[in-house]
């Protein structure tokens, strides 16, 4: 199978790259303006984006592009009737993103963002250590510390800022933890300057659940879930950006005699897992899952927004 990518990021080259070079019968093309290719082994180089959409026969595209290039490509590349695959966000506006899924729903391709934390094995621990259906309460942080000013997240006009660039993990966490069932009370607030989302704070709870998460630029580094109900607390490390050659360990503290217990996970790469399940569902031709998951998370952004 071939795929094209659009786009020499730094993400494709210390992520996505390593993932996909892992299948042995995946064939990578590549479309950049730059020389430099850092040694991968790439079928096919294009020098522009429309040259590879034109005469690729790639199946899928995934698209690893500035922000505010997203959509445009995202839709081209599907009127190509190409399968999909998105840095996130999908996109910078709710608008942009329906007519993608649209799109993809009436061409009957796979649409995917490629927001990858929750394909870690912690998150399936997560569901066999806590019931749902009892109250417990969620704490989550993200916060980076301040970026060079030169990143593209930075820029406001390129589509950066701190909910364009982590308001999808909000999204997934709400889906994950209240299942559709988000007839809730959502409080938010965000924290905006001159326009540029430097964080944002939302609330969430239903009758069993309190998620409260933070995201922050500028700020000394924290990225971690606290999950307690009227037992136990578990901590989570690393919750929303696991590293792949880092073993995670997961604390279990019994509140009431205050003996912990560590769970660890062995070496993942959650990008080779997301693509692994991303090729099978297309090779099944069975990928509705991806494109029903991105609509729920999109809405549910745009509610947070």
């Amino acid at each position: 199978m071939k795929i094209l990518i659009l786009g020499n990021s730094n993400i494709f080259n210390r992520k996505i790259f390593p993932a996909l070079d892992k299948f042995k019968k995946i064939n990578i093309e590549l479309a950049t303006r730059r020389k430099n290719y850092n040694g991968h082994k790439i079928s096919k180089i294009y020098k522009n984006y429309s040259e590879a959409l034109k005469k690729t026969k790639a199946k899928i595209v995934y698209i690893s592009l500035i922000n505010s290039k997203h959509y445009f490509w995202g839709i081209r590349a599907l009127n190509k009737n190409k399968h999909v695959i998105i840095d996130k966000p999908l996109t910078l506006n709710y608008k942009d993103s329906l007519k993608l899924l649209n799109c993809a729903k009436k061409k009957k391709l796979l649409i995917a963002e490629s927001t990858v934390f929750h394909f870690h094995e912690q998150f399936n621990k997560i569901q066999s250590l806590i019931d749902l259906k009892k109250k417990i309460s969620i704490k989550t942080f993200f916060h980076i510390p301040k970026l060079n000013i030169d990143n593209y997240r930075t820029n406001i006009n390129l589509g950066g800022g701190c909910f364009n660039d982590m308001s999808t993990y909000g999204g997934y966490l709400i889906n994950f933890f209240f299942n559709k069932d988000y007839n809730i009370k959502i409080k938010k607030k965000h924290f905006i300057k001159k326009n540029f989302s430097h964080g944002f704070n939302i609330i969430v709870k239903n009758k069993n659940i309190l998620l409260n998460s933070s995201f922050k630029f500028n700020s000394k580094y924290k990225n971690i879930m606290i999950i307690e109900n009227c037992k136990y607390k578990y901590i989570f490390e690393y919750v929303f950006s696991p590293p792949i050659d880092k073993n995670l360990v997961l604390k279990k503290i019994n509140k009431i005699n205050k003996k912990e217990k560590l769970i660890y996970f062995n070496k993942e790469n959650v990008f080779y897992n997301f693509f692994k399940k991303i090729f099978k569902k297309i090779k099944l031709n069975n990928f509705i899952q991806f494109n029903n998951e991105l609509m729920i998370t999109e809405k549910i952004r745009n509610e947070i927004s």
